[in-house]
């Protein structure tokens, strides 16, 4: 009788010491999950500069319609000025600034030029004046090296590819 009582207890015993996971099988565990979230991370700040990156294209892209309507009521596009450009002002001649209106006499075109969403003035925006008032290009970088835009909008303003340059021009 002694002896089944004997048996029984030690499968209690061995079971009770089986219930848990080894340090080798945690380590692995949280090795796994710090891979993971290192891939996560990577993935999720590239994502931020594609971001960023559309948001200048987009910027561009409302400059150049504003600039269009401009070139529609003066039949030139504004002169540059220090990479910036003169079309604001009651008289529309004075240099219009990053961030304020594009408003020149009594007709706004533009509520906000736009700024770089960054703001480090790493990659800003630049005006320049071209054929004497029939055109212009705008100037921004891409955070983003990979992004075929940068070599098409070049290619078709007729400039030099660099990398990561972006380029809105008059069509």
């Amino acid at each position: 009788m002694k002896e089944k009582y004997k048996s029984q207890y030690t499968r209690y015993k061995t079971n009770t010491l089986k219930v848990g996971f080894t340090l080798i099988e945690l380590l692995v565990v949280i090795t796994v999950i710090g891979i993971l979230a290192s891939l996560i991370i990577v993935n999720f700040s590239s994502t931020r500069e594609r971001a960023r990156d559309a948001k200048r294209k987009s910027d561009l892209r409302s400059l150049k319609t504003a600039l269009r309507i401009y070139y529609n009521d003066k039949q030139q596009y504004p002169n540059a000025s220090g990479g910036a450009f003169q079309g604001c002002g009651t008289n529309g001649t004075s240099t219009c600034s990053w961030g304020g209106a594009f408003d020149a006499g009594s007709t706004s075109y533009m509520k906000e030029i736009p700024t770089d969403p960054l703001n480090t003035g790493q990659f800003v925006y630049t005006y320049a004046q071209t054929n004497s008032g029939e055109g212009f290009t705008i100037t921004t970088y891409l955070e983003n090296g990979s992004d075929q835009d940068s070599t098409t909008t070049q290619d078709r303003c007729g400039l030099s590819n660099t990398a990561r340059r972006y380029v809105m021009c008059e069509d």
